[in-house]
């Protein structure tokens, strides 16, 4: 086979890639939207699940709900960690090898399948701790979720701001703390929001985690800590998986995709709009 022929397979390996990148994202979109469209108005957003069986009629507004709930609690726990951990790792470490190892911990921490976070927090938080299937056992579990997405884009912003601001800082006498708030955070604030909002965005796609920590077939909407919580992704599986309702399946299914593509494409707007 001659080179020619060889560079010919090649390109069109690679467009026929790119084009089924493309393609199945936007086929798998448009097959939602065509399912889910027609069912998707404000009532459904902001009514509750009824009819018989439970689910079949009515909207998802307890799983919108729980879904923003468990998200922004987990987030209160996991940002004031993940930055912590990072500002050490990139300041105050004076170990090039215990940093290497901890990069090495967090990034297999994030790539830790979801089901055994919520294996872990349901043996931790829920029978060890005695929380229970709660708001609060599935918000802690979504907090360690998190954790390692904006530890490594924090750690990342860090290291990117350069050291000529670190050294122009210590030339004019501020000290240590002065120089990690008034200029490192100012100078990675962007970096460090668009990995917050791409943690977040991953973690409320999530069903596993909190199928046995937080999420219940039903609720009726009201949040409180000690109380289970249903969430798009847990009742979208229980809808098919109890075979409810397909229409309104499809419809969470679209919320949950458009709320995902949102927060995707916000993250990818920051990071393209960073401001040395």
């Amino acid at each position: 086979m001659t080179f020619r022929t060889w560079n010919i397979l090649y390109y069109f390996f690679v467009w026929l890639s790119g084009l089924l990148g493309i393609a199945l994202p936007l086929g798998i979109g448009f097959y939602l939207l065509l399912n889910g469209g027609k069912i998707l108005n404000i009532a459904f957003l902001l009514d509750r699940p009824h009819g018989s069986p439970l689910g079949s009629e009515g909207g998802i507004l307890p799983a919108i709900l729980g879904s923003f709930s468990l998200t922004a609690i987990g987030l209160a726990v996991a940002l004031p960690a993940g930055i912590g951990s990072a500002v050490y790792l990139s300041e105050f470490s004076c170990s090039a090898r215990l940093k290497s190892f901890a990069r090495l911990l967090i990034e297999s921490l994030a790539g830790v399948p979801s089901i055994i976070y919520g294996l872990f927090g349901y043996a931790f938080f829920v029978l060890l701790l005695q929380m229970g299937t709660s708001l609060i056992a599935g918000s802690l579990v979504m907090a360690i979720v998190m954790y390692p997405i904006i530890l490594i884009t924090s750690q990342e912003a860090f290291d990117a701001v350069s050291r000529e601001y670190r050294e122009a800082s210590l030339s004019l006498g501020i000290d240590h703390t002065e120089w990690i708030v008034r200029v490192l955070f100012v100078k990675s604030f962007t970096r460090i929001l668009a990995g917050v909002v791409l943690a977040v965005g991953h973690a409320m796609g999530s069903a596993a985690p909190i199928l046995f920590t937080a999420a219940v077939f039903y609720s009726a909407g009201g949040i409180r800590l000690s109380q289970p919580v249903m969430t798009l992704p847990t009742h979208l599986y229980f809808l098919v998986s109890e075979g409810v309702s397909f229409e309104n399946a499809f419809g969470t299914a679209l919320v949950l995709v458009i709320g995902l593509l949102v927060f995707n494409s916000l993250a990818m707007i920051l990071r393209n709009n960073i401001k040395e």
